[in-house]
């Protein structure tokens, strides 16, 4: 029996896509086929119970996984070959190759879907957005958005915005978490010990987080029960909203840090 379903490249994103396939009870280990040129994910793969196939078990699964870089898509093109509009569904999470630009070159029929989901997918907590205007059938996106609510939410946004959602949720943890990295070093220097640095602002991020998951509130009514006027938290929030060497403080940074993601998503893809 051919696996239903087949991942190509299985690091972090396929790692976890299948481990909420497995838990949400959309596959079972067995029916699903893992493909990658790294031995070390081949043989963790089959500790979980996966198949370690090849091209061979694509022809017949109903939907095959692109979860690679993009700067290695051409050289995983060997490794599946031309793809029948009759064969399985194809979704990638490639950053910056459309959909038009993948159907091509697994032939020109493909049926195929973009999907971009966000790390947190690994605790089951991501947020994955999916392409809404390929032309596909209904039925096909409602497969792919079963796939990755396994792992956390899904939106669907048309294609033409996935380098903005690239830039926005995609590489958003990483931004999240420099911040924190500053947060701690911050906290260092004005003469909290390391470790107590480290927990103060760990905690208060996770806890934080937690509380905007579990409030119907904005995150902006939620700061301003934390800022009293002419209190400390006002001094604070002053200085990283207005006193920065940067014009527009906070706002214009996080901007520039979004345009500039979103902008090398776009030369990712030409």
């Amino acid at each position: 029996m051919l696996p239903r379903l087949v991942v190509i490249g299985f690091g972090n994103v396929g790692h976890a896509l299948v481990h909420g396939a497995i838990a949400s009870g959309i596959a079972a280990p067995s029916e699903i086929g893992a493909i990658d040129t790294e031995p070390a994910r081949l043989k963790h793969a089959r500790e979980m119970g996966l198949r370690t196939v090849d091209a061979t078990a694509l022809a017949e699964a109903e939907m095959v996984v692109l979860a690679v870089k993009p700067q290695s898509f051409a050289s995983v093109l060997p490794t599946i070959g031309k793809v029948a509009a009759s064969g399985p569904l194809v979704v990638s999470v490639m950053a910056g190759v459309g959909s038009a630009a993948i159907r091509a070159q697994l032939g020109g029929t493909a049926r195929v879907i973009r999907a971009m989901p966000n790390t947190p997918a690994e605790v089951r907590r991501g947020i994955t957005a999916i392409a809404s205007d390929s032309g596909l059938d209904e039925h096909d996106v409602v497969r792919a958005e079963q796939l990755f609510a396994s792992v956390g939410a899904t939106v669907r946004v048309p294609e033409k915005l996935f380098d903005a959602v690239t830039a926005v949720s995609g590489s958003g943890p990483a931004f999240l978490f420099r911040f924190l990295e500053a947060w701690s070093y911050a906290a260092e220097e004005i003469g909290l010990p390391p470790e107590t640095a480290h927990t103060l602002a760990r905690e208060t991020l996770i806890g934080s987080a937690m509380l905007l998951d579990k409030t119907s509130e904005e995150p902006a009514v939620l700061r301003a029960k934390v800022t009293s006027k002419g209190g400390t938290t006002a001094a604070g929030m002053a200085r990283l909203d207005d006193g920065s060497s940067r014009a527009g403080g906070l706002d214009v940074l996080m901007l520039e840090t979004l345009k500039a993601a979103r902008d090398r998503g776009a030369e990712l893809g030409r």
